[in-house]
């Protein structure tokens, strides 16, 4: 559990830093639009995925049944409240929707970078055996 704990934090970490670097690029080649789209995009996925962890974390360290009708209502419940929210930023041209859409995509791309490094490592140690 503790490597689960380690490779969730590195996503996390990789996340953050992948959205600083990314609206940072966005303000300095684009506009301060694009780079406030791509900080908001990042920033609900960010926010959806912390939730989903905490959900993830509380349904499969309980009682399987007790939790699992609550997990799948706040999941639905949490997946509607984004649509909401992408929905008015898009209706309300508040954001760049291809720079929020680049925004959105940064856990993504922590999770495969991160998988990629934990599978590297996995690769180079049964190749040095």
């Amino acid at each position: 559990m503790q490597d689960d704990t380690l490779s969730l934090k590195k996503v996390q970490t990789l996340n953050w830093l992948l959205l600083v670097a990314m609206s940072i690029a966005g303000l300095l080649f684009f506009s301060g639009l694009v780079a406030k789209s791509i900080f908001i995009g990042g920033l609900i996925v960010t926010v959806s995925f912390r939730f989903l962890e905490r959900d993830l974390t509380k349904l499969l360290t309980g009682p399987l049944t007790a939790v699992k009708g609550r997990f799948f209502i706040k999941y639905y419940a949490r997946f509607s409240v984004v649509a909401v929210i992408l929905f008015f930023l898009i209706r309300y041209r508040a954001v760049d929707t291809t720079a929020m859409l680049v925004g959105l995509s940064t856990v993504l791309v922590s999770i495969i970078v991160t998988t990629a490094g934990e599978a590297k490592k996995i690769l180079s140690t049964k190749e040095a055996s």
